[in-house]
């Protein structure tokens, strides 16, 4: 029994310091990277209105969504960059600041479209060799219609996700949503859903051949 009682508040413990050290990130949206924007000619637009992730050993993630080659409109206190239907090409901007130029292991950006829940990882394309670097800083940015079934005049949202590890077992995340119009998506039924519709339907068309059956049965007995 002591052991176990042991075990349980070494467990406690070290729920207690992930806890603390995952609660260090801050978030601030409508910021901007310490180290501003670089990575192309054209891309400090003022404002920034970035959201950005600072860690509690100085690193910073940082996302905006915006239309290409447009200034990047200020997002909501969630992350949450709107666009009008139609609007076309929307880009996102990634940067990562380590302060030190070390990184550990290879960040990945994801791309979910929540209407559809396709997935793209983009892992594979942050260390190209055009990727801006500085200051500990690397920096680009990409296209949705590079990587989604894109449509600008379709009430969709797409989520885009940074992960980054400052140190091993040191996971830090920031995400970022691109909303097309009002952002309502088509329902689609599920599995389940088909499946009572059918019996549904079922059961009206028994119910129908029933009653036409009695019906014939009466002219019948009439007759």
């Amino acid at each position: 029994m002591r052991r176990l009682f042991y075990a349980a508040i070494a467990a406690a413990a070290l729920t207690c310091c992930a806890t603390a050290a995952s609660a260090a990130d801050t978030i601030q949206y409508n910021s901007a990277p310490a180290d501003g924007w670089f990575y192309g000619t054209g891309n400090n637009y003022t404002p920034a209105n970035t959201a950005t992730l600072t860690t509690d050993d100085g690193w910073q993630l940082a996302l905006r969504a915006h239309q290409t080659f447009e200034n990047a409109p200020a997002s909501t206190g969630s992350g949450v960059y709107n666009f009008a239907l139609g609007t076309t090409p929307i880009s996102f901007d990634w940067g990562l600041d380590s302060r030190t130029g070390t990184y550990f292991g290879l960040p990945s950006i994801t791309l979910l479209d929540m209407g559809t829940g396709l997935f793209t990882n983009y892992a594979g394309l942050l260390f190209t060799p055009d990727n801006a670097q500085g200051n500990g800083s690397i920096q680009n940015s990409a296209r949705l219609n590079w990587f989604l079934p894109y449509d600008p005049n379709k009430n969709d949202t797409y989520k885009i996700t940074m992960d980054a590890m400052s140190a091993p077992g040191m996971n830090h995340s920031l995400s970022i949503f691109a909303k097309i119009g009002d952002g309502v998506q088509s329902a689609v039924p599920e599995p389940a859903t088909w499946a009572m519709m059918l019996i549904g339907f079922g059961a009206i068309g028994f119910s129908m051949r029933r009653k036409r059956s009695q019906g014939q049965r009466l002219r019948i007995a009439q007759a």
